[in-house]
Parts: C-alpha cells; sequence; structure tokens
C-alpha cells in the first residue's frame, strides 16, 4: 500500500489572526529578565453569569450549604466582609420565621468616618431566601440568634456559635476557583465586587445606577467604582484591542460610517447652516 504525505500547510490567516507564533520565529530567552512592575492582588469581580451558577451549583452538589449561602448573600448584599460575616439570622428573619423585606446595618468601616450616623438598609431578594432555606432545611437546631456563616472550628467558643474568620472565607474562596479553574483572583472582596459589577450591568451602565453605588459604596467619585468593580478595566483593555492603527486587514473605522459633507452647500429646507 503506498504512503501518501502531506506537507504541512502553514494558515497564514488563522497564524496572523491568532496569538500563537510558527516555531523558529524566535528563540527562547538566553538570561533572566526581572519586571519592574507591581504585583496585582486585588479582587476581580464574577463578570460571568454561568460562573455564578457553576459556584453555586457545585456548592450544592458537594452538600457545601453554609458556603453556597455565603456566596449567594454575599454577591446578593454587596456588604463589606466585616459587616457580612457578623449577620445573624434575626437580621433577616422575623421572630414568627417570616423573612423580612428588609433590614439595617451600621456598617464598621464608616460608622466613625462619617459625621452623620447613618444605617444601610438592605433589601432580601428570592436569590437570598432560597439560600438560606436551604441551609436550614440541611442544618438541624439553628436558632435566630445564630450567626449565619459560623465557623467550622469551633473550638474556641464554649457555644460554638462564632462566626466564619476572614482568612476562612478568603481560603475557601480560592479553593473554589481552584477547584472550578476559574482564572480569575477571588477572595472576599469578589462578593461585593461582583454584586456592584453586576448592579452596572443590569443597568446598561447607567449614570445614576452608577452614582448610587457610588453612595452605597461610600466612594469619593465614581470614577474610584467604576475602577472598584473592574469596568474601567474593561474599558482599557478594549481600548488597546479595538483600534489596530496600521493592521493590513482591520481597523477601527471598519465599522463607522463616516460621512463627509460640505457644510456651506447645506440645503436651507434642513434646516440652518452649521456655524
Amino acid at each position: 500500500m503506498d504512503v501518501i504525505k502531506f506537507d504541512k500547510v502553514i494558515d497564514v490567516g488563522t497564524l496572523r489572526n491568532s496569538r500563537k507564533l510558527e516555531d523558529g520565529l524566535i528563540a527562547p530567552a538566553t538570561e533572566k529578565v526581572v519586571e519592574d512592575v507591581v504585583k496585582d492582588h486585588s479582587a476581580d469581580p464574577i463578570k460571568s453569569l454561568d460562573d455564578i451558577d457553576r459556584i453555586s451549583k457545585y456548592l450544592v452538589e458537594n452538600k457545601r450549604w453554609r458556603d453556597n449561602m455565603l456566596f449567594i448573600v454575599g454577591i446578593n448584599f454587596g456588604l463589606r466582609f466585616s459587616d457580612l460575616r457578623v449577620l445573624r439570622f434575626c437580621n433577616l428573619i422575623n421572630d414568627n420565621f417570616t423573612f423580612k423585606e428588609t433590614f439595617a446595618v451600621f456598617e464598621k468601616k464608616t460608622r466613625n468616618t462619617r459625621k452623620r450616623k447613618k444605617n444601610r438598609y438592605i433589601t432580601i431578594n428570592n436569590a437570598v431566601m432560597e439560600a438560606v432555606t436551604l441551609y436550614l432545611e440541611n442544618t438541624p437546631g439553628i436558632c435566630l440568634s445564630d450567626y449565619m456563616f459560623r465557623s467550622i472550628s469551633n473550638r474556641k467558643s464554649k457555644d460554638g456559635n462564632q462566626p466564619i474568620t476572614l482568612q476562612a472565607a478568603d481560603y475557601l474562596l480560592k479553593g473554589i476557583a481552584k477547584d472550578l479553574d476559574l482564572t480569575m483572583h477571588m477572595s472576599t472582596h469578589t462578593l461585593r465586587k461582583t454584586f456592584c459589577y453586576h448592579q452596572m450591568v443590569m443597568s446598561n451602565n447607567d449614570s445614576r445606577k452608577l452614582l448610587l453605588l457610588q453612595k452605597m459604596m461610600n466612594h469619593s467619585s465614581p470614577a474610584q467604582t467604576l475602577d472598584y468593580i473592574g469596568i474601567t478595566g474593561e474599558e482599557i483593555e478594549a481600548a488597546y484591542k479595538e483600534l489596530n492603527l496600521g493592521y493590513s486587514k482591520f481597523n477601527y473605522l471598519n465599522n463607522v460610517n463616516i460621512i463627509e459633507f460640505d457644510a456651506g452647500n447645506l440645503d436651507d429646507s434642513d434646516g440652518q447652516k452649521a456655524m
């Protein structure tokens, strides 16, 4: 039987549109190069709704009822973790065992910085009620006075009712990201940033929502809020990718209709001449 050999044909078009260089175009580094840049420690919001669903489904399938409740409540309330960790079931549930519509939080970080002492009011939505109910259905012996996110290690507590620590929550969130191969940098700040990010997306980047979030986050400017939730970074990345000056097959004008006209020849019937 004859064997037919095919020469490897390089698709130049595919090559130029990908980020993978053909072998042999450049040699490996011959010396160690130290980059003078600051390491980025900032947490990312979870921007994909599919990733949010994956995380919750993963926690529920593994019967991690507390962790799922922490995740869902965190991304729906947008509280700093210092305020989130100390929530008790009585903050959300009435004495007659019905969910409240809203409840007040006196935020720890801003209580000493604001001249006028003011509560923040949190509304309880369906996602939160579902996650809390799921936890209670699978965790017997819970009281209204219990912390919602109790520490699994209760050796230091006589009554076993101590809230989860920042370090423990950070560890479990990073573990979730690793288990699900999520590329984002996840920490407790991720919960709050995810809340803000999807508030902006849900409003189609409405300026009034931005001002509302600025007030809720106690930021000094709208720009700080956009940078906090990662929208500024997205826009900066898009600004680089979409420009393509000097690119042989595409530039930003390809998708823009520019009409040139002589302002002096405008028909008076269409309005006054451009000034």
